[in-house]
């Protein structure tokens, strides 16, 4: 049988991993939501995460998803302004305030699903020249 067995009593000496039986062991890889406003979505990690927002630097919009703590970041260039509102078309990162309003964190499996829900309650449908697509309705 496979087990992992850590045991921690504030003792230097003795405290870690007892006992590794076969067990694999990796690093659990911090999450952003990759979300487009065609309704698909999938995770990113950490380095992928940073090399999007380097990427996203010169030319980045950041905007909560209503009054949660998710942040979208979006390319600038996506936005769409009309008459009627300003709209997102494209695919987002999204992350989480970590409570001071500098600092942007990964998200929990729960909060993934949460983000998401609010992002797609803010996706409208565009026509233009014949053609219907999804945009997110910018605040």
């Amino acid at each position: 049988m496979k087990t992992v067995e850590v045991q921690m009593d504030l003792d230097p000496v003795n405290d870690g991993v007892k006992e590794i039986n076969g067990e694999k062991l990796y690093v659990k890889e911090e999450k952003t939501l990759i979300i487009s406003t065609d309704g698909r979505s999938r995770t990113a990690g950490f380095l992928e995460t940073m090399e999007i927002a380097n990427k996203l630097r010169e030319n980045c919009h950041g905007e909560f998803l209503g009054k949660t703590p998710y942040i979208m970041l979006i390319n600038g260039d996506k936005i769409i302004k009309l008459e009627t509102g300003t709209f997102f078309v494209g695919t987002a990162m999204i992350m989480k305030d970590e409570g001071d309003g500098r600092r942007m964190g990964s998200l929990r499996d729960e909060e993934i699903k949460q983000a998401e829900e609010e992002f797609k309650k803010r996706l409208v449908t565009l026509v233009g020249n014949g053609q219907e697509f999804s945009a997110y309705q910018l605040m």
